[in-house]
């Protein structure tokens, strides 16, 4: 729906989270995109994750366009992608 416009997922562990059941839930999940291990709360510490889950939507340009503390719907996410893509 979106991957032919440009949309990309990638998941980031927290480095406070158990690498290996995090590696599980995303087996067992079957979750469709790639997931890493915030090793060493680099990527934490750059955006300023304070807890999980937290959704952040990056512009083309890389810069941050929309950010979710907490669980976010399916129905929500299409919403706030397909407002960022009419901007761009």
């Amino acid at each position: 729906m979106f991957k032919d416009r440009g949309v990309r997922f990638l998941g980031v562990n927290v480095y406070w989270d158990n690498e290996g059941a995090a590696r599980m839930f995303v087996q067992g999940r079957r979750v469709p995109y790639a997931v890493g291990h915030d090793t060493g709360n680099r990527v934490g510490s750059l955006y300023g994750v304070q807890s999980t889950p937290t959704t952040f939507l990056l512009a083309r340009d890389g810069n941050v366009a929309a950010v979710a503390q907490g669980s976010m719907e399916l129905e929500t996410l299409t919403v706030v992608l397909e407002q960022l893509l009419t901007k761009q």
